[in-house]
């Protein structure tokens, strides 16, 4: 082999290695909170991240959830290890939050293998946002949220630790990319996420330190799941859904999920959403109603649904069927 030739291969397996290692810098990472509880979408969607992590399109970095319910985080984890991620960090809100029902949390946790015992098993809610965002580049992380957020509120106020010197708000500001969240109905209306826990809505909603996107109640009133039967027994999504009792359902927490991915696609996501000139939502504390003020120095949007119903829950019943990589 020639020195030419030997210099040629050289340089092919340069670039080789170089486009590697920038896809792999590529891969959307994802703070996923959630309260796993009082509806299942928050399964649905928690199942689109496996199947888009699957796919080597983001890494989910942890999930944690916003709610009290104990039931909560352990039903997440049993998700992930379905989907063979069971080494996913879980944080649990410890200090004061919203305390609902669940028609599927307990039993998912009881019926399926894990790797927590209980909720005393994971992270603080705020000591693992902090651990999280402290570990990842800056300007790199993905937040969803499809719940209360009670957390965020709580991260916001939370002081230096052993993590980062950083206040709250500063981590934020400094490690965060994109928050989306789910909550709000636009232009105006009165939804749970916000509602539930209004003080700790307004609270985050006012200090947040850069642009949030919400991904309101009337655009994710779509159905979707409607073949979840047909996934092996051995699927915790499909015993969820069973457990809910219904099969279609909204699609609240999937809508969010897929636009935070695709947003990262450029002009691909306007086939199905375009965003909202620049305002702010406004809270109102007495009963967690919202309504929407147009403000060009606000740092407020909502996403605006110009795609087809039947398009956007066909890309979402693909993610949420899929089966995990072996």
């Amino acid at each position: 082999m020639t020195n030419v030739y030997k210099l040629f291969f050289i340089l092919l397996f340069i670039v080789v290695i170089s486009s590697c290692q920038t896809q792999k810098e590529d891969v959307i990472t994802v703070i996923f909170d959630t309260d796993m509880e009082s509806d299942v979408d928050d399964v649905g969607a928690l199942a689109m991240l496996h199947a888009l992590a699957d796919n080597n399109e983001i890494k989910i970095l942890s999930v944690i959830s916003c709610a009290k319910n104990p039931w909560s985080i352990v039903c997440a984890d049993r998700i992930n290890n379905y989907f063979n991620r069971g080494d996913i960090p879980l944080g649990q809100l410890n200090k004061p939050g919203v305390d609902r029902e669940s028609k599927y949390a307990q039993q998912i946790a009881t019926e399926f293998p894990g790797s927590i015992e209980s909720s005393n098993d994971a992270f603080d809610a705020v000591e693992l946002y902090r651990k999280t965002l402290a570990s990842q580049p800056d300007n790199s992380v993905t937040i969803i949220t499809v719940g209360y957020l009670t957390n965020l509120r709580d991260l916001l106020s939370s002081n230096s630790d052993k993590y980062s010197k950083l206040s709250g708000r500063d981590l934020v500001k400094q490690k965060v990319r994109k928050w989306i969240c789910m909550g709000g109905m636009f232009p105006e209306g009165r939804e749970a996420n916000i509602r539930w826990d209004t003080d700790a809505s307004i609270e985050v909603v006012e200090n947040w330190p850069s642009e949030i996107v919400f991904s309101g109640w009337e655009i994710g009133n779509l159905d979707t799941g409607d073949d979840i039967r047909n996934l092996p027994d051995s699927s915790p999504i499909k015993r969820a859904y069973e457990l809910y009792g219904r099969i279609p359902h909204k699609s609240w927490d999937q809508v969010a999920t897929l636009y935070a991915i695709k947003s990262y696609e450029g002009e691909n996501s306007s086939s199905y959403w375009k965003l909202s000139e620049l305002g702010r939502i406004v809270i109102d504390k007495n009963d967690g109603s919202n309504t929407w003020e147009d403000d060009e120095n606000g740092s407020h949007r909502y996403l605006i649904q110009i795609g087809s119903d039947n398009d956007i829950a066909s890309e979402i019943n693909a993610l949420m069927m899929h089966i995990p990589n072996q």
